[in-house]
């Protein structure tokens, strides 16, 4: 922006990029969430929420609603610019990026919102933790290709490096959020009770497992808006014990996450 003197374009961009944060903002505060702070930075604004998981959030509209304020302001401008006002660069370039930023946004690739809203739609199909993995992999498949294009992009101008520059931003983020998944689904998991007692009714999920697994593995395949009951049964498939998942809850902080449910069953028969 400096050298180049690209500092209208950087303005227009940055004002692209606090329509879109500040949805998800209003969003956040418009269904429960508190907000503690909102930092504004040279690409935009971070807002810092203090999470309840007691509550119900639609995370679904506060993802989307932000590419779609901006493919909606792209939209207004281009009624406006096509109708009422003269056409200029500035507006031109205004409505290109409020468009690119959506677009770009709604690809299922880690930590953008497309690629929140494709891991929030797997979750609810086959848990955090696969599909953790599974829209891991696509963001890696993804990036990847960013990469390709970016090097393809660095080489034909060489002051052009954003998405090398954003790709490894991905990468980065992909690697961080690995290892907050777990963390995350313990907390839905603690947090499930309030919620239960809150409602009233609940969904449930039945597991079944056999009793030499550990008990720190069968988390990973809970859901966080599922209740379980977990079925345990002996080499012979015959049923030994059956667990809810509040009880297994309870024994994983008391004993050992490599317990089995074997020892775990002779433990509470004693």
């Amino acid at each position: 922006m400096y050298f180049f003197d690209y500092f209208n374009e950087y303005m227009y961009a940055f004002v692209a990029i606090t329509i879109h944060e500040a949805s998800h903002i209003l969003v956040s505060i418009a269904q429960g969430r508190k907000l503690c702070s909102v930092r504004i930075f040279l690409v935009g604004l971070n807002a810092v929420f203090s999470e309840n998981y007691c509550k119900d959030i639609n995370y679904f509209l506060i993802n989307i609603i932000g590419p779609l304020s901006n493919l909606l302001i792209s939209l207004v401008c281009f009624l406006l610019s096509t109708y009422y006002l003269p056409k200029s660069d500035n507006m031109g370039f205004f409505i290109l990026i409020n468009l690119s930023l959506g677009i770009f946004n709604m690809l299922p690739i880690l930590p953008l919102d497309g690629g929140r809203i494709f891991r929030d739609v797997l979750t609810s199909k086959v848990g955090v933790f696969k599909a953790h993995k599974y829209s891991k992999r696509v963001s890696k498949g993804l990036g990847l290709l960013i990469l390709i294009i970016g090097l393809i992009q660095f080489h034909n101008n060489f002051y052009n490096f954003s998405l090398l520059f954003i790709c490894g931003y991905i990468f980065y983020c992909i690697k961080y959020e690995e290892s907050e998944v777990y963390l995350m689904n313990i907390k839905y998991l603690v947090y499930k009770r309030s919620r239960f007692l809150k409602k009233g009714v609940y969904p449930g999920r039945e597991l079944v497992v056999i009793q030499n697994m550990r008990l720190g593995d069968i988390i990973k395949n809970m859901d966080f808006d599922r209740f379980h009951i977990i079925y345990v049964l002996d080499e012979d498939m015959k049923l030994v014990r059956v667990f809810t998942e509040q009880e297994i809850i309870d024994n994983l902080s008391k004993y050992d996450s490599e317990m089995s449910f074997e020892e775990l069953i002779k433990q509470t028969e004693n």
